[in-house]
């Protein structure tokens, strides 16, 4: 079976010491039974045992793995290689899920570096192909692949305005209807579970100043967007809904680029944390795509 790939995917390198915000921190980190099993044959594993309990690593008190030394790097990593960290260690920011017959990938924006490379690309609708060395996944009923060529078309479409070609997306699929007034989108926002307090408020939605000037950026999200959440609906319904939760979050984009006006640097920045303290939330996924079918 093979597994296909956004065309940048294979630009993404984890740029180590050199993230600012490095997933060593204030993230849990669970360990595989098979690591475990690799960290049993090695010389000093009552040192790093020591640090895992009930399948998870035990974080410092500042949030930092144990493992992430002073420089930034991994000391598994510098001591034993890179095959002697976890799965999930491994392969994020990468995920993979099930489209119809065929397995996809792509890489989250909560990872400094594939936000960045995500706002950067224009392939975000040029796949590549590879061997899918991973269990086979469950055949899904629903295929989404014919609605995101459908949107992927329209944002692809030079001759339309960003404006026109969300226009066009809502006309298809039935958005035009808000669900929620802007200060009622603001309420929800600020009442999700937040990973770092200081981001709450954050969030808002309501302002479009600057969508001429920043359009491809807001394009690029969107469409990674729609990649990671629209794929993977479970009927046309779910897919509404998913397609609207990942319009919202964009407006989110769209209204702190009018308010602040960013460089590339806070812009990628932003893309971050929205996906850091919503995408990356199961909790605040679920609630939102939640609130919007109950109002669809």
């Amino acid at each position: 079976m093979k597994i296909f790939l956004p065309l940048y995917y294979k630009d993404f390198k984890c740029i180590a010491e050199r993230c600012r915000h490095s997933c060593c921190v204030g993230w849990e980190i669970g360990v595989d039974m098979a690591t475990i099993e690799k960290y049993e044959s090695l010389p000093d594993r009552e040192d790093i045992i020591c640090h895992i309990k009930n399948g998870e690593i035990t974080l410092c008190e500042d949030g930092r793995c144990p493992f992430l030394r002073g420089d930034g790097l991994c000391r598994i990593i510098a001591e034993h290689s890179e095959a002697y960290t976890s799965e999930i260690c491994r392969e994020h920011p990468r995920f993979y899920h099930r489209v119809g017959e065929r397995i996809e990938g792509g890489i989250g924006a909560s990872c400094e570096e594939a936000a960045r490379i995500i706002l950067s690309s224009d392939s975000y609708a040029d796949f590549l192909s590879a061997e899918w060395c991973g269990e086979p996944a469950e055949e899904t009923d629903f295929d989404t692949l014919s609605h995101r060529d459908t949107i992927y078309s329209l944002l692809r479409d030079s001759t339309l305005s960003y404006g026109k070609k969300l226009l066009k997306i809502r006309e298809i699929y039935r958005l035009t209807e808000p669900i929620h007034a802007a200060d009622e989108w603001n309420t929800v926002l600020l009442g999700l579970e937040y990973l770092h307090e200081q981001h709450r408020g954050l969030f808002r939605v309501g302002k479009t100043d600057g969508r001429a000037k920043n359009q491809t950026y807001f394009e690029r999200f969107l469409a990674y967007l729609v990649l990671r959440h629209v794929s993977v609906a479970e009927s046309y319904d779910n897919l509404r809904a998913r397609l609207s939760f990942c319009l919202l979050l964009t407006s989110i984009l769209e209204s702190f680029v009018a308010e602040r006006q960013p460089t590339f640097d806070e812009l990628t920045d932003f893309v971050r944390i929205i996906s850091e303290e919503i995408e990356y939330s199961e909790d605040n996924t679920a609630s939102l795509i939640f609130e919007i079918e109950c109002a669809l």
